[in-house]
């Protein structure tokens, strides 16, 4: 029965994929920075799938010490940590660099970036000593080099993603900690619909049919995305839910084409 600490794991994708890992028979540790929704979060998730199986403490993960006590946690519950997923991230209102406030940026950059840093750092150095486990962070748009105007800091904060887990494959080649990246794609979360509501109402409409074409469900992409974790054995693996073929097929595909995705969500 694996271990699984999943940052930013009360909403969205981060409480999809702990659902899914519990489906999965496996263990899972809850964060994010509301003690309230973590604790609404457990007890719901035991509720579900039994006592003994889900812990949970608010982290702030631009906090080094607060990421170390979630390991600390994590291990004091369940002995062991056989996964650590930096899924944990934040967005900012699409606009141009020179409209966003510096407090914006700051705490973009701190929470995907540095954040990010922290969790690598400590599940890295916590697996060394325990003697193996494994490491995903969560890419998102930019990390595949792809722009879009008003998006320039998220996207520079997850194009880092790729650079800084590529570095680690290697730091940690032979060691018996394994790096890798989840990549879900367009999901239906509280983060993708606040963006498309702050679009201009003619930018809303075209990327409207993009979203339809492109984006899942939470409920759809997690439990794929799981699987692949659980079956991963080699470091380095790209778990890519949406590749450029799987695109290029929607696009030609009358399913998809004819699809109200986000109408469904009463956007």
């Amino acid at each position: 029965m694996q271990v699984v600490v999943i940052t930013g794991s009360t909403k969205g994708i981060g409480l999809g994929l702990a659902r899914a890992f519990l489906t999965r028979g496996c263990r899972v540790v809850i964060s994010s920075r509301s003690s309230a929704a973590v604790k609404s979060v457990c007890a719901d998730l035991e509720a579900q799938f039994g006592a003994g199986r889900v812990a949970g403490l608010a982290c702030d993960i631009t906090d080094a010490a607060q990421v170390q006590a979630l390991w600390d946690h994590a291990r004091r519950s369940f002995e062991r940590v056989d996964i650590w997923i930096n899924n944990a991230g934040i967005s900012h209102a699409r606009r141009m660099l020179w409209e966003l406030e510096p407090a914006d940026i700051a705490h973009v950059v701190a929470t995907n970036v540095t954040g990010m840093m922290h969790g690598c750092r400590v599940a890295i150095a916590g697996m060394l000593a325990q003697g193996s486990g494994a490491v995903y962070n969560v890419e998102g748009h930019g990390s595949n080099d792809m722009i879009l105007p008003g998006m320039s800091v998220y996207g520079a904060s997850k194009r880092s993603v790729r650079y800084f887990t590529q570095a680690l494959v290697q730091e940690t080649e032979g060691t018996g900690v394994r790096i890798g990246v989840i990549s879900p794609g367009m999901v239906v979360t509280e983060l993708l619909m606040n963006d498309w509501r702050d679009m201009e109402p003619e930018q809303r409409e075209q990327t409207r049919i993009i979203f339809n074409i492109l984006a899942d469900t939470v409920e759809t992409v997690t439990p794929w995305l799981v699987d692949g974790m659980l079956n991963d054995q080699a470091s380095g693996t790209w778990i890519e839910w949406m590749n450029e073929e799987k695109a290029q097929q929607r696009f030609e595909d009358e399913a998809y084409l004819g699809r109200d995705l986000l109408g469904d969500f009463g956007l």
